[in-house]
């Protein structure tokens, strides 16, 4: 399942790439969590199933402009987990401030969908959470 799971998660950020939220949600299973990084930089909470990914949709879309993700690396960890590893920028809607910065997401899968997917601001940060780094 180990590949089937990277295409999963390479569609998903495809999708959200090219502002496709039909083709986003649908790799989503209905209970999913999301762990955002810069939401939990401000203290707010899990999303949580189609409806919490829906407003992570929508904030995402209406506080920041040109929004963009690069992959570096999108690695097989075992245990339906996946390791994303790239760039992320966007400009603030209100701001004006740019942002591009790494960023690195260890994704859970279940039966071919995202059930839960946590952010994080470094690859370090990201791969100290997964053990493959000190």
């Amino acid at each position: 399942m180990s590949h089937e799971n990277v295409e999963v998660a390479r569609r998903s950020f495809e999708a959200w790439q090219n502002d496709d939220y039909e083709t986003w949600i649908a790799l989503h299973d209905a209970e999913v969590e999301y762990l955002g990084a810069v939401e939990r930089h401000l203290g707010q909470g899990v999303y949580r199933g189609h409806k919490g990914a829906s407003e992570l949709w929508r904030i995402w879309r209406a506080e920041v402009e040109g929004f963009w993700i690069e992959s570096e690396e999108i690695r097989d960890l075992g245990d339906g987990r996946i390791l994303h590893l790239g760039r992320m920028g966007f400009r603030g809607s209100a701001s004006g401030v740019e942002v591009d910065s790494q960023l690195a997401l260890v994704i859970t899968l279940l039966d071919g969908k995202i059930v839960r997917s946590m952010d994080f601001m470094s690859h370090h940060d990201a791969l100290k959470a997964v053990g493959l780094e000190g």
